[in-house]
């Protein structure tokens, strides 16, 4: 499958990921501006750059990755799913774009999806294989989700990779707060037959360059013989046993499911193996359109739903 990358900010790490040449994927071009950086990514992997996506050559390209934030991203999308290229989407985007981007691709008979991300790291995939486990015991009773205004949506995306939907998730109405908006915020979701409490770290640095974040994503599942945390985005996973659930022998205070130490050289591998992830995704649902769960429209429709009315909850609006 012939990829262009759109955008080299967030876009290189697309284009650091098709760099190590995976299997059923090649860099076909880049998409940009103009910057100089473009440029030199283009000259450097030896393929074409273009400002326009009316420039591509018909059948150039199979798949665009839109690593370009707000309208100017949602335009890139538009122009590529009538020209019939599947897209993948970098997140977060909003319902009425999404149903409007789903809509297109079905009448264009090409592929939409959204680009989450984190999921696909290697920590909280082996969250998901642990509620699997811990899930045979017992269900799981609540969720604790700890995220920023920059990973609210990914955040909820964790989450609803966890219940497999987001259908059944409502928002519970927040009493305003007379003193205004503060450092951190708190609210409630429900489920069928569990409880969401999100903690939101709501304020950034002046230039929003991550400097200031405390909170990453942090997300525990309590059940009844136990808790399972998943400490931060990298990890590492633990699992708190009840002390009730075992004999008093063989109880400890927590055993690990997944410990890992990460740098930012181990981590930057982990996200160009997500983008494969994702973009392998994107291939196998070409061929089998229900195969990805989370890409399906009703997980991507009530994921930004609630990324928005969430948003607009902890901004006061």
């Amino acid at each position: 499958m012939k990829v262009l990358v759109c955008g080299t900010n967030y876009g290189a790490t697309y284009i650091r990921a098709l760099a190590s040449a995976p299997q059923n994927l090649s860099l076909a071009a880049i998409l940009s501006t103009g910057s100089q950086r473009s440029m030199e990514y283009a000259a450097q992997l030896q393929v074409p750059h273009f400002t326009q996506i009316e420039q591509l050559p018909a059948g150039s390209v199979d798949i665009a990755c839109i690593a370009v934030a707000g309208e100017a991203g949602q335009q890139l999308a538009v122009q590529c799913l009538n020209r019939g290229i599947h897209v993948l989407c970098e997140h977060p985007v909003g319902e009425e774009f999404v149903s409007y981007a789903l809509g297109l691709a079905a009448k264009n008979s090409c592929r939409f999806h959204v680009n989450a991300h984190f999921a696909d790291l290697a920590a909280p995939q082996a969250f998901y294989q642990a509620i699997s486990v811990a899930s045979q015991q017992g269900p799981c009773m609540h969720f604790d989700l700890n995220v920023n205004l920059r990973t609210l949506y990914s955040g909820l995306d964790l989450l609803g990779r966890a219940l497999g939907s987001l259908s059944s998730i409502e928002l519970v109405p927040k009493a305003s707060n007379p003193k205004g908006k503060g450092l951190f915020e708190t609210l409630q979701l429900t489920g069928a037959e569990f409880s969401v409490s999100l903690l939101c770290q709501n304020f950034a640095s002046e230039h929003d360059d991550g400097s200031a974040t405390l909170l990453n994503h942090r997300l525990s599942a309590t059940f009844p013989h136990g808790n399972l945390l998943l400490c931060e985005t990298a990890g590492p996973v633990y699992w708190f046993p009840s002390p009730v659930s075992m004999s008093a022998e063989t109880w400890q205070s927590y055993l690990p499911v997944q410990v890992e130490l990460s740098n930012q050289y181990l981590l930057m591998q982990q996200r160009d193996a997500a983008n494969i992830t994702a973009l392998n995704k994107l291939i196998a649902s070409i061929t089998e359109p229900n195969a990805v769960v989370e890409q399906q429209p009703e997980y991507l429709l009530g994921l930004a739903r609630l990324w928005e009315y969430t948003l607009a909850a902890l901004q006061g609006e």
